[in-house]
């Protein structure tokens, strides 16, 4: 079978001009013994092999991420800037709020950071803009490409966004609880060697502002939502879709639009 990663099939089911990335031999824990796994644990947690920013970070965050209270809330905005990329004024952020690789992790002014949420800035960058809401539980990974999330935004509880293939966000959207967002793929034209070593498949993913999906919509690497589109729940999003549109079902599918005069959607 000829093999190309470029318009493979994927996990989900995807097709077309995808940017790939071969991972062959790819592990979690490294093979080279104690000393190469812990330089590895220490580049995975700062971005960087050296021990005075792990030593400092680890301190900071131990120290600080467990205390309760609003006063221990308006402590770490302050504290944290000296392990964050950027954080503007005002900020809040919860008890328990799990970070990694905070030197590139971007916040604006007052943003809301919720309880038990993970944040990983990976190899990239997380930007969120002034007066983003982040709920409780949520997963930003920033992955190869990075996640913009601009002013306004809100992104409710157990929401998972996955930034390999780059994920921008538009000011005002909304996120339902449960959404994901989905940038990368694996490839699996292949049976002679295993699914993990064919490399991922990256698509950019844009919603854009004023933007509402519903609990549980899915959102597959390579799509854009227009401008002030609905989305609705457990919807799975595989194409683009124009401005103000309402799309619906497994596959998604645009079933009317904002504004139209007359029409009406049924969400049954």
């Amino acid at each position: 079978m000829n093999h190309d990663p470029t318009r493979g099939h994927t996990a989900h089911g995807t097709s077309g001009p995808l940017k790939p990335s071969p991972q062959p031999g790819r592990r979690t824990i490294h093979k080279g013994g104690l000393a190469a796994n812990f330089w590895d644990y220490v580049e995975r947690s700062t971005g960087e092999r050296g021990l005075p920013r792990f030593l400092w970070q680890g301190t900071v965050l131990t120290l600080l991420y467990r205390l309760p209270t609003i006063g221990a809330c308006i402590l770490r905005s302050f504290v944290y800037r000296t392990v964050l990329g950027g954080i503007g004024s005002s900020c809040l952020i919860e008890a328990d709020v799990r970070l990694h690789v905070p030197k590139r992790i971007f916040l604006g002014n007052r943003v809301f950071v919720g309880q038990y949420s993970y944040l990983d800035g990976q190899t990239s960058f997380l930007r969120l803009g002034n007066d983003v809401h982040l709920a409780r539980f949520c997963t930003l990974r920033a992955g190869e490409r990075g996640i913009t999330i601009h002013d306004g935004a809100g992104i409710n509880t157990r929401a998972y966004i996955d930034g390999n293939g780059e994920v921008e966000i538009g000011r005002n959207a909304l996120l339902s609880p449960g959404v994901q967002v989905i940038s990368g793929n694996h490839v699996f034209d292949r049976t002679d060697i295993p699914i993990r070593d064919q490399g991922t498949a990256y698509g950019k993913v844009t919603i854009g502002e004023d933007c509402w999906l519903g609990t549980n919509a899915i959102l597959l690497p390579g799509v854009t939502v227009g401008r002030g589109s609905v989305v609705g729940a457990g919807a799975v999003v595989t194409r683009d879709f124009p401005d103000f549109s309402i799309a619906l079902g497994v596959p998604a599918r645009v079933v009317g639009r904002r504004g139209a005069t007359g029409e009406k959607v049924d969400f049954v």
